[in-house]
């Protein structure tokens, strides 16, 4: 992996990191936030604020653009932390570590992040540590911002199981429209469409226990990897994954399972991320079982 330091649109000090053919470039003055990832010879796969781009400092939370590690369950006071000042970043032989100052509620997030060999991929770990005087519940919570224009796929039942009881929990939220035209639902697959003409956002979550997710953009397709304990609790009627659109992004997020962080207690939740070049955009399920599918189980 190659480390370097680079003013990325007015950060200064951003640490631009290259493995293999894949480029994530984190900031150091706000955050931390993986503000760009992609191949070193094209587009960014995340979303950018057009306006917050170099900006730093002030009391309110900013959108910013591409990844971010919150606390689950969504609070506006505990969730919106503002990530606006400098982090700490830490180099090390086989990873970098990025770790926010203690929040009022006495949280502190880190993000690390190692290459994967072999791959053009990087392993992302997620921290929250308790340095306050009381116990916390709470979940680590990962959103990844994807740029408009892509197509999430999410797999929902590539089982099929023919049993008497349910399978699988999905949760929708006040403003979820399920015949909106962003959506289809299928037998395997959800897929969720990002619309820079929709008027209204779209979010749902389920549990998912395949342990992966996609988006597709351009030729190019993200996959991400992470967890699903069977025996564990999690937020937002039990799910571990979410996702949410409106008309500028779509964001794909993962969840840890809730627990009862003690003073000077940690926990982590993992991702793995992966990026693939001349993947077309899918348009059914047996597109996804030709040209995803291979690629997840490989």
């Amino acid at each position: 992996m190659n480390i370097s330091h680079i003013n990325y649109r007015g950060w200064e000090n951003s640490i631009q990191l290259v493995h293999g053919a894949l480029k994530l470039v984190v900031t150091s003055a706000v955050g931390p936030r993986i503000i760009h990832c992609g191949f070193t010879d094209s587009e960014n796969m995340f979303y950018e604020h057009p306006l917050q781009a170099g900006t730093s400092g002030g009391n309110e939370w900013k959108t910013y653009g591409g990844h971010r590690l919150w606390c689950a369950p969504e609070d506006k006071e505990f969730t919106y932390a503002p990530d606006n000042f400098e982090v700490a970043v830490e180099e090390y032989p086989d990873h970098v570590s990025f770790t926010a100052p203690v929040e009022k509620c006495g949280v502190q997030k880190t993000i690390s992040i190692h290459p994967i060999e072999g791959n053009n991929g990087f392993r992302i770990v997620h921290l929250v540590s308790n340095r306050g005087s009381a116990s916390l519940r709470l979940a680590p919570w990962a959103l990844t911002v994807m740029r408009a224009g892509g197509m999430a796929v999410i797999p929902l039942n590539l089982d099929k199981p023919r049993q008497l009881l349910p399978t699988h929990t999905i949760s929708l939220w006040g403003y979820t429209n399920m015949s909106d035209p962003r959506w289809q639902w299928g037998e395997r697959y959800v897929f969720l469409k990002q619309d820079p003409a929709a008027r209204s956002p779209q979010k749902f979550g389920l549990q998912n226990p395949y342990e992966w997710v996609a988006y597709a953009l351009n030729e190019q397709l993200f996959i991400k990897r992470f967890a699903w304990k069977p025996e564990a609790v999690y937020p937002d009627f039990n799910v571990n994954f979410e996702a949410y659109t409106d008309k500028d992004i779509l964001e794909l997020e993962t969840l840890a399972p809730l627990v009862e962080l003690k003073p000077g207690d940690m926990v982590s939740h993992g991702e793995e991320w992966y990026l693939f070049r001349h993947v077309p955009l899918p348009r059914s399920e047996k597109d996804v079982d030709r040209q995803i599918l291979p690629i997840v189980n490989k």
